[in-house]
């Protein structure tokens, strides 16, 4: 069974990696992943803005815990509910939630990009994935 890591190895990005292993965790499989994630890399679209390892965790607790029907408002509540302890229990270990805070660099500018890749941050980001990961594992095994 691959990890995130793994996934991440293979050179997918942060949402991508977190949300294929999680899914992989789940038993869940879809064309739809990880197309779904894509678009969330770099902090959602290169921005900076949340990392998308975390997104990809937070589509990852919707998997499990998510509602099918919009008049169940009690399973909605409930998720954002644990989603926010998520989010929080990450910021306290990570520092942020923000991409660009956590490997210091705007990947949206062509000196940002540079930047990555001359100081090799992808395994800075690798290390993230792990560390989002490894808490995503303690809520999906609740």
């Amino acid at each position: 069974m691959k990890n995130a890591g793994d996934y991440h190895d293979l050179g997918f990005n942060c949402c991508e990696s977190v949300l294929l292993g999680a899914s992989e965790l789940l038993g869940v499989k879809s064309e739809l992943i990880p197309k779904i994630a894509t678009g969330f890399g770099g902090g959602i679209g290169h921005t900076g803005r949340i990392c998308g390892a975390i997104t990809g965790a937070v589509m990852a607790l919707g998997i499990k815990y998510g509602r099918t029907s919009p008049q169940d408002k009690h399973t909605r509540d409930q998720l954002y509910l644990k989603t926010e302890k998520f989010l929080q229990d990450v910021e306290k270990e990570l520092g942020s939630l923000n991409c660009i805070d956590l490997i210091g660099v705007a990947l949206n500018t062509e000196e940002g990009l540079r930047e990555y890749r001359e100081k090799n941050l992808r395994d800075k980001c690798h290390e993230i994935i792990e560390k989002v990961e490894q808490i995503l594992r303690t809520y999906l095994t609740e």
